[in-house]
């Protein structure tokens, strides 16, 4: 074992807690539509969280953040006019996708309340066929964390080379789990 391996073990091993656990619940996706105001308080500006703030098991947020916090840089360079509204106008757009996968993801328990429409059905179902497909295919892993992790849009799940692979994953797996035939049995 490395040496840094044995003195980080060594600290977990002999570490006390500094409180009790404390058990955090995440009661809800929560997103603010300042793009949709018609006027907003000059020189005041919303970011981060306070514009939408996201489930913490999709990692999400500081990637949206981070996203934001580009826009703001290139809404400055434009000019203070009209700031918050271009501001907002763009954010809304950085946070679409995040929300979509986030909140999509989330109906798919039957615990959440929500609209299910078609659309959603669909890509849920899809994204199930997909994730038992990339059990065995490292090329449809990967697609999948690049749009999780936003570095590509969710359509790239939907291209045919994927579908296919997709298609291709899930027809495999159905025909090896299929029952032996008894020449096989006998083999």
């Amino acid at each position: 074992m490395p040496a840094r391996c044995r003195h980080l073990t060594s600290i977990v091993a002999h570490a006390e807690p500094l409180s009790d656990f404390v058990r955090f619940r995440y009661p809800a996706n929560l997103r603010r539509r300042y793009e949709r105001l018609a006027r907003f308080p000059k020189g005041y500006l919303v970011f981060g969280d306070a514009l939408c703030s996201f489930n913490p098991v999709y990692g999400q947020g500081m990637t949206v953040a981070a996203q934001e916090a580009a826009l703001l840089r290139e809404c400055l360079e434009a000019g203070d006019a009209d700031l918050a509204q271009r501001f907002f106008a763009g954010s809304s757009t950085v946070i679409d996708t995040a929300w979509d996968i986030a909140v999509g993801n989330d109906l798919r328990h039957p615990q959440v309340e929500g609209p299910r429409p078609l659309k959603v059905r669909f890509i849920n179902w899809y994204i199930g066929k997909l994730h038992m497909a990339a059990r065995h295919d490292s090329k449809l892993a990967t697609a999948f964390l690049k749009v999780a992790n936003l570095e590509e849009p969710p359509a790239r799940l939907l291209q045919p080379s994927i579908v296919m692979r997709v298609i291709r994953g899930n027809l495999g797996r159905r025909s090896s789990s299929a029952a032996p035939t008894p020449a096989a049995v006998r083999a």
